[in-house]
């Protein structure tokens, strides 16, 4: 059971008291028991907890005398409790953080790999590409090899003849035309051409 008040000359002489000549289930309240800090001039008292709460409270608040910030807004630390502007919004963002909800200091909760209080930065080896990622290369540890170079720490540009993360496998196979042309299988022929050599003096050697 609970009842409803707005501001009138009527008063009650108790809360949650029946006022003489009104129905049962109607009550009225008292103004002094609906203390919304003016974001709200409606309360409701619900019989069976014997509380009085605000109800429809204004300006991003909630809670029993709206006192609270909705979710997703914190508490304005410079405004008092009956400013409108006491309730700022998160503004998380969407990519970067888990939720639009943030903590009383208004910092939102990050996916891995984001910083700020927006969750709109990235951590050091981390890059931003909707969202941030580890970064695959870069000038320091993750070192593209065979020439490769490093582009926005995204990927590795290899150079012809190599292919991988970091340009580490030889792009070089057995059906392919373009073999010779990487330095890892000219190395290798040349260790073939070698070992022929080397056989065919042995076998002068044994004559």
């Amino acid at each position: 059971m609970q009842g409803t008040y707005c501001p009138s000359p009527l008063t009650a002489p108790s809360r949650g008291l029946p006022r003489r000549g009104l129905p049962s289930s109607l009550f009225l309240l008292l103004p002094t028991d609906c203390e919304c800090y003016g974001h709200s001039n409606r309360c409701s008292y619900i019989d069976f907890l014997n509380v009085v709460t605000c109800v429809s409270c204004k300006h991003n608040t909630r809670g029993q005398h709206c006192q609270h910030c909705r979710l997703g807004f914190y508490r304005n630390s410079s405004a008092e409790l009956d400013d409108e502007n006491v309730c700022i919004e998160c503004n998380c963002n969407q990519i970067g953080s888990v939720h639009d909800r943030c903590n009383e200091t208004g910092y939102c909760e990050c996916k891995e790999g984001a910083t700020g209080p927006k969750c709109d930065d990235c951590l050091p080896n981390y890059y931003w590409r909707q969202g941030c990622f580890p970064n695959v290369c870069d000038d320091e540890l993750l070192l593209c090899q065979n020439g490769g170079t490093c582009y926005q720490n995204q990927r590795c540009l290899c150079p012809a003849g190599f292919k991988g993360v970091l340009c580490q496998q030889p792009r070089c196979d057995a059906d392919r035309k373009d073999c010779d042309a990487a330095p890892g299988a000219r190395a290798g022929l040349g260790t073939l051409l070698l070992g022929a050599l080397a056989l065919q003096l042995r076998g002068w050697a044994d004559l």
